[in-house]
């Protein structure tokens, strides 16, 4: 699945309002490895795995609850939490 430009005004709407979906990813789960990302925000505190498009990824790096982290990421996955991966 390919992810939409955000540099069209309605994709941008669509993708900053969560409009696009989400996955829901608790306990030891990996995301969708078909689809993009571009926010991941955390229920609970999360040990989080992303791999970014541009930019570093981040390995095994604990995000405390209420934390998002932006960008363009291809896979996303968490050893512990709960975590809300929005498709982009």
């Amino acid at each position: 699945m390919s992810y939409s430009n955000l540099a069209n005004p309605g994709n941008h709407q669509l993708a900053t309002f969560g409009q696009k979906g989400f996955d829901l990813l608790t306990g030891s789960q990996s995301a969708n490895l078909a689809t993009h990302y571009n926010a991941v925000t955390c229920l609970e505190d999360a040990v989080l795995t992303v791999t970014s498009v541009n930019g570093d990824s981040l390995n095994a790096v604990v995000v405390p609850a209420g934390g998002t982290i932006y960008g363009l990421f291809t896979a996303v996955s968490i050893t512990e939490g709960t975590v809300l991966a929005y498709i982009a």
